[in-house]
């Protein structure tokens, strides 16, 4: 990948589906890598994995150890935080008395190694860590929202209860607790194929040419051609038990609350706990995990997550939650100027042709209609009410009024489908 050789100011780019926004390759944006680039005379890159509003991602090979990884490249203006709380959460000195698989550890991203690179935009800290298949919310929307298999989606729900479990006895709120943040970890041993058997099985990096409004010059320090992320195939419905290992990814925005204030939530406006526009004065903490956890555990279990719209607005979100769990505080309303849109004063629902989002209306859409339909298992009104009694806790309006993750490992859908469904993936991996 070339970069140009001109100058210029105030340029502005078109957007390229699936590629990190090339206006933040300036001074403390993204640092330039291309294929075959080697980072910290070790790492040498063969294709690029993805992008984070932080950081891109690239697949590199271990030219020591010989093996496939991946290489996140933060940004130069990133906290640096993750890979502190990273190491923290990983090291040995932290390890609970019980096994680490069950105690949620397991499901932390390793960090194989840290270390810097300096560039045209500052300077850059890189996290070397296992190559995954793709997050959740890639699966789905490369398999048109076909749901999981109700065995993997237990498997995995219960993997994510544990490792925000773990993460909050360490002291840490995740902080953007979604569906994007659950990776895939991968099957089989990739470290086999060389660069020219992964390209053949996968495909060899695409470019595609980066363009400026008004053909402006491209500066120096950007690229000249973008690169596509490498897509390995992988389909919701078709994904088996023994592929239901996962990782609770992206600690950028993990934090301590017993050492930091942060009065914002970053995670999807589908997914952000309603304290983050109602109480903007009030610190965040492990309530706010609690929320999107339990919209997040949804989008696993159904096909997307509780408050999940097209094209989400706050306002359209907070009708649904309302239509869902019932007006909001008395102060919340009063200061909710849309509400009229939605409700009459005592909060019921205007005339609309819009469907009334009851639990009962996502439940049927989300969960079992599509499974119904492809005859694959569906749940059980037991497990229903479980299910249900677990998260309504969750999703308290009051922060202080929602359970802790305590709780949701004791429920009953924890202890009686999320914890024995986990416990099938791993009997099944002793067996070979």
């Amino acid at each position: 990948m070339e970069h140009s050789g001109q100058t210029s100011e105030d340029v502005y780019f078109h957007a390229i589906d699936g590629v990190e926004e090339m206006g933040r390759y300036c001074i403390g944006g993204y640092h330039p890598v291309s294929i075959g680039d080697r980072l910290n005379d070790r790492y040498r890159v063969v294709h690029k994995l993805g992008h984070g509003s932080y950081s891109t991602v690239w697949l590199a090979r271990d030219e020591q150890l010989q093996r496939l990884v991946a290489v996140k490249v933060c940004t130069a203006d990133a906290s640096g935080q993750e890979s502190k709380i990273l190491s923290i959460l990983k090291s040995s000195s932290n390890v609970d008395h019980d096994d680490s698989v069950m105690s949620g550890q397991d499901m932390i991203p390793p960090v194989l190694d840290i270390f810097r690179v300096h560039g045209p935009h500052g300077t850059h800290t890189c996290l070397v860590t296992e190559c995954v298949r793709c997050t959740l919310d890639d699966a789905r929307r490369r398999s048109w929202g076909l749901p999981l298999h109700l065995s993997v989606a237990r498997a995995m729900a219960a993997q994510f209860v544990l490792a925000v479990a773990y993460m909050h006895r360490k002291g840490y709120v995740h902080g953007d607790l979604h569906v994007g943040n659950i990776h895939l970890r991968h099957p089989g041993n990739l470290d086999r194929l060389s660069d020219e058997e992964l390209y053949e099985e996968f495909w060899e990096p695409n470019y595609t040419p980066v363009k400026t409004f008004n053909d402006k010059p491209i500066p120096p320090t950007v690229p000249t051609a973008a690169i596509l992320p490498l897509r390995f195939p992988v389909r919701t419905d078709q994904l088996s038990l023994s592929e239901a290992h996962i990782l609770l990814a992206d600690l950028g925005e993990a934090y301590r609350p017993s050492e930091e204030q942060r009065l914002a939530c970053r995670t999807p406006v589908h997914c952000r706990p309603p304290e983050d526009r109602f109480e903007l004065l009030k610190p965040r903490s492990f309530p706010s995990d609690i929320w999107t956890l339990a919209c997040s555990i949804w989008g696993i279990i159904g096909q997307q997550s509780l408050f999940e719209l097209f094209m989400p607005c706050e306002d359209r979100t907070a009708s649904i939650q309302v239509k869902l769990l019932g007006k909001f505080p008395s102060e919340w309303w009063a200061r909710w100027e849309a509400r009229s849109e939605y409700f009459t004063e005592d909060g019921e629902i205007l005339d609309d042709d819009r469907p009334v989002w009851t639990w009962d209306f996502q439940f049927e859409t989300s969960v079992q209609e599509w499974r119904r339909e492809r005859g694959m298992e569906i749940v059980g009104l037991e497990e229903k009410e479980a299910l249900y009694a677990m998260l309504k806790p969750m999703l308290a309006y009051k922060p202080e009024e929602r359970c802790s993750v305590s709780d949701v490992l004791r429920s009953k859908w924890m202890t009686e489908w999320g914890i024995p469904g986990y416990e099938k993936l791993l009997m099944r991996e002793k067996k070979g």
